[in-house]
């Protein structure tokens, strides 16, 4: 079972990450035509275009996570029935899903004037949205099926899937932005792509457990529906902290900054989100596995797994910040030119914003293998209102603009999420409640205050050189970047090597090495 988790976990890491990265590196592509042919209106468009429908996401309500943790115990004792019980009631409940996103997305069509600062100089607003909606719509049917695959550590053959069908989207979506500079056609290739990849990856689903089609007429008994209820009601609090806190920047900077701003913003949000998602690749992927460990009920081993987790998490988010910090800018400058370029102290907050962000992904990773959804969702609320509140305050009173959405973001993690996640954790699911507060403030505060000041240190030290440089921006960027990497991996060996987390890293090179 261990080597079967581990083998899960390598395999799900490594092909998770590589189709990430590829898929990151064809947006590029795709958005660097963007830009050529549609400006920085459209751009901004359909930024504010992915947060609504984000938004708009809350109808989901944290179904695929209550899906996946339903499935881990029937799928490790092979209970056929039972997998294709709860399947048969995901279908209905994603069904209703998208039936319910496309009824309020079309509420949303009077709003948008609102939402759009420069509404009135834009054409056929409403028309986009609806493309932009259907695609939305349509990728909630036969979906369910990859939480199937997820739950079984299977997760590589959806990316797979995923992989195949965003390359031939990006093929199409830059030849009619070439041939027709049309943001409509744009939107219709995504969407019959996404009908394409879900009904293929479906009909694979059926393949592979040929017992669903047998047992269609399953249902879930009343038990377990007051469970699974009991679980998603506790995943509507933990949503809507997501939405609040990952989707309504652009939201806010749309109706009282304009749709420009938006668009400039877009380009270091991809850039940030691109990063972001590998590592959450990387983070996310264990999850299966995670949870296949906690069915056995070792709390100890639970914990150390965490702490390792929460180590390697820390090494990649903070020598990942560095990079961000000292090559955001003269990337952008090459990738899209200097009209598109935020000033220093933006980047700043952009980099502690993504920074403190990724910090929770362990304790996220591990509160979803627990199923801690009912507690967590308490929190969540909280979150919601206060980030909203604060940077609603900071973007209004103190007129700072995207520094003040995104420090509302900061504030809020490290008011609230910073402490309450690992906590929750250390209660409810190690059981270790006397270890937490040494946790947190060796491993969570003190780990990051230091970091940070060591980052700023050699950043300084980068950025001053950059001034004597005369080569590309590119070149530039990866200099810059490769610099950092080096003085932070000799930070962390001279002052972290006796940690769990930097000896497994250090035997997965090892081994690595040897099998070459």
């Amino acid at each position: 079972m261990k080597a079967s988790r581990s083998r899960s976990t390598i395999l799900n890491s490594s092909i998770l990450t590589l189709v990430q990265i590829f898929t990151i590196l064809v947006k590029f592509i795709t958005q660097t035509i963007f830009i050529k042919y549609l400006g920085k209106e459209f751009l901004g468009l359909n930024g504010l275009f992915t947060n609504v429908l984000s938004v708009l996401s809350f109808a989901e309500l944290g179904v695929g996570s209550a899906i996946v943790f339903s499935l881990y115990g029937p799928l490790a004792k092979n209970d056929e029935e039972s997998v294709s019980a709860l399947m048969n009631l995901f279908k209905k409940a994603y069904d209703a899903i998208g039936i319910i996103i496309a009824v309020a997305g079309m509420v949303m069509i009077p709003i948008l004037p609102v939402l759009i600062k420069d509404y009135s100089s834009l054409n056929s607003v409403t028309y986009y949205f609806v493309l932009y909606l259907t695609n939305s719509v349509v990728s909630y049917f036969f979906t369910y099926k990859r939480s199937l695959l997820i739950a079984d550590q299977k997760e590589y053959i959806s990316a797979l899937n995923q992989l195949k069908y965003t390359a031939v989207q990006v093929v199409l979506q830059v030849t009619v932005l070439f041939l027709f500079h049309s943001y409509a056609y744009y939107l219709w290739v995504a969407i019959i792509c996404t009908v394409l990849s879900n009904f293929t990856i479906s009909r694979k689903v059926d393949r592979l457990y040929p017992y669903l089609n047998k047992n269609k007429n399953l249902k879930v008994n009343r038990n377990e529906i007051h469970h699974l209820r009991n679980n998603i009601a506790g995943m509507v609090g933990s949503k809507i902290g997501s939405i609040v806190v990952r989707s309504t920047d652009n939201l806010l900077l749309s109706a009282f900054m304009g749709i420009t701003v938006v668009g400039i913003y877009s380009n270091y949000l991809l850039i940030v989100t691109s990063i972001s998602n590998i590592l959450s690749k990387l983070i996310s992927s264990v999850t299966a596995s995670v949870g296949n460990l906690i069915v056995e009920n070792n709390q100890k081993k639970a914990f150390q797994v965490y702490s390792a987790h929460f180590m390697i998490n820390f090494f990649i988010v903070s020598i990942s910040a560095g990079c961000l910090y000292v090559s955001l800018n003269p990337f952008i400058k090459f990738w899209a030119g200097k009209s598109y370029v935020l000033s220093l102290p933006v980047i700043v907050i952009v980099v502690l914003n993504y920074f403190f962000d990724q910090l929770r992904q362990s304790s996220i990773t591990f509160i979803s293998a627990y199923g801690l959804f009912v507690p967590n969702g308490k929190k969540s609320v909280i979150e919601a209102i206060l980030n909203f509140v604060l940077s609603l305050s900071l973007l209004l009173v103190f007129h700072l603009g995207i520094r003040g959405v995104l420090l509302g973001t900061i504030l809020t993690n490290l008011f609230l999420n910073s402490w309450w996640e690992p906590l929750l954790l250390f209660r409810l699911g190690f059981g270790f409640k006397k270890k937490y507060l040494r946790f947190y403030v060796f491993n969570y505060a003190l780990n990051s205050v230091f970091v940070i000041l060591v980052v700023f240190v050699i950043s300084k030290t980068i950025l001053c050189l950059d001034q004597f440089m005369f080569q590309s921006n590119l070149f530039i960027a990866f200099l810059n970047s490769l610099i950092m990497i080096f003085f932070m991996v000799v930070f962390f060996s001279v002052f972290y090597s006796k940690t769990t987390g930097y000896k497994y890293i250090v035997l997965f090179f090892k081994k690595i090495f040897r099998s070459n």
